[in-house]
């Protein structure tokens, strides 16, 4: 296993680290300790241990010793808890790193990933190089890599001019009879803060050369609060029911469940990927539709650099109240990604989607995306954007008398703040402008929009 080539080092390291500022224990024990366990005597190392506690109980280095001999004995329980009672009571950055790392190792070894990731994220808080980060950073693969389970967990804080995708004008045009209207102002554009949060589980369920199975689930969120300005707008209503909105009539939850398979003996291409997911989604504590996804993804590997993936989505889509109708969605997008030559990311898309819903809600939609990452900080600040053009066109609609057409385009650049670390995390700043102009002039919005949120760095 990885970590344990580590253990040498780590003794190496504390013996040096740790007699500088611990108290002196006991004449000549420590020395005959080490001595010990180098020798392949790890018994003896626990009773010189032991001797050392019972004269000093919050010396690092008897409970760190007394980890290691532990851990030679195969005992990786105590000699977790044991290097967990070493990091409490650690006193340099060095110690805690050690210590940190050694549970860590423990709990690799004892076959319990997902607390093995939680002190290397721990150790990551104490790591004083970028060798002793690389290092970390190696062992949290390897334990993602053998944990079945994998959790990611997101969140962000960002104000925004637009919380409801609502109308710039705030006009209704009815190009049939000929009539304009104002729209109620909790469909004008209205400023606030929006906070979200995610949650995306995987479990493998079944892993092979030919194949990986897992199951999925996720729940994601968004709530909003209003500015003063947009409760100022809403309050001017003549209608009641208008004036009682808030933000958290614009709030929604999406949550599903499904099963994903990758297959990789099946193409001459390279692995397919075969999805499928249930879900519900809520809005303004509302449940308004249930769906069904379906999809297929073929990855085509091109070089060591370059790679192609081509995926198709069919949704199918429940409505659970009269305002809205059942829909089926099809999606095929491809994917290109390249590593250039200095490390940087790019990466290109192309989407095409047919969203059958009925006469004035079924539409065509083509969108192109670029993404680019700079590999090497600036200042130790990451960066990165994107930038996506679409167009949308439908056959029939309700205020207009030969369809609607809109044009839209979306821009973001993000800054990571790699610096500034805690439990492998770092901050981030993520900027996002979109526009959307459209023949029925109630649909055209914009919106800005500035995310607070946090990445890993592993």
């Amino acid at each position: 296993m990885r970590l344990n080539a580590l253990w040498p080092l780590a003794l190496a390291a504390m013996a040096l680290a740790t007699t500088a500022h611990a108290q002196s224990p006991p004449s000549g024990l420590q020395g005959r300790a080490e001595a010990a366990l180098v020798a392949n005597q790890p018994e003896e190392t626990i009773r010189l241990a032991t001797q050392m506690l019972d004269a000093q109980p919050d010396s690092f280095v008897a409970m760190y010793l007394l980890a290691l001999a532990l851990a030679d004995l195969g005992d990786l329980q105590a000699a977790a808890n044991t290097g967990a009672r070493a990091y409490a009571v650690a006193t340099t950055e060095d110690t805690r790193f050690q210590a940190a790392r050694l549970v860590a190792g423990q709990r690799f070894r004892a076959g319990q990933y997902t607390r093995s990731e939680f002190w290397l994220r721990r150790a990551a808080n104490h790591a004083q190089t970028e060798a002793e980060l690389r290092t970390i950073a190696e062992a949290y693969v390897a334990s993602t890599d053998a944990n079945p389970l994998s959790v990611q967990i997101t969140a962000s804080i960002a104000p925004t001019d637009n919380v409801n995708n609502g109308s710039d004008d705030g006009i209704l045009t009815l190009e049939s009879i000929g009539l304009t209207f104002i729209l109620p102002e909790d469909r004008r554009s209205l400023s606030g803060v929006a906070f979200s949060a995610s949650t995306d589980l995987r479990y493998r369920i079944a892993q092979s050369p030919q194949q990986s199975t897992s199951l999925i689930g996720s729940v994601s969120g968004e709530t909003y609060v209003l500015s003063s300005e947009a409760k100022d707008l809403l309050a001017s209503s003549p209608n009641p029911q208008v004036r009682a909105v808030d933000g958290g009539d614009f709030a929604s939850v999406t949550a599903s469940v499904g099963i994903d398979r990758y297959q990789f003996n099946i193409s001459p291409l390279g692995p397919v990927r075969f999805g499928a997911n249930l879900g519900t989604y809520w809005e303004g504590g509302e449940r308004l539709v249930n769906f069904r996804d379906f999809s297929i993804e073929q990855i085509i590997p091109i070089d060591r650099d370059s790679s192609f993936r081509l995926r198709g989505l069919r949704r199918n889509q429940d409505a659970l109240t009269t305002a809205l109708v059942d829909s089926t969605l099809f999606d095929v997008v491809g994917t290109y990604d390249r590593t250039l030559p200095k490390g940087d990311q790019l990466q290109l898309s192309l989407r095409a989607r047919r969203n059958e819903a009925g006469a004035e809600s079924s539409f065509d939609e083509y969108e192109f995306g670029v993404g680019y990452a700079v590999a090497q900080p600036i200042f130790g600040v990451q960066l990165s954007t994107s930038l996506q053009l679409g167009y949308r066109r439908y056959e029939e609609f309700a205020t207009t008398l030969d369809g609607r057409e809109d044009r839209f385009v979306s821009a973001s650049a993000t800054a990571t703040f790699q610096r500034i670390s805690y439990f492998g995390f770092s901050p981030n700043v993520a900027l996002t402008s979109a526009r959307t102009d459209s023949t029925a002039e109630e649909n055209t919005s914009s919106s800005l929009q500035l995310l607070f949120g946090v990445t890993s760095n592993f």
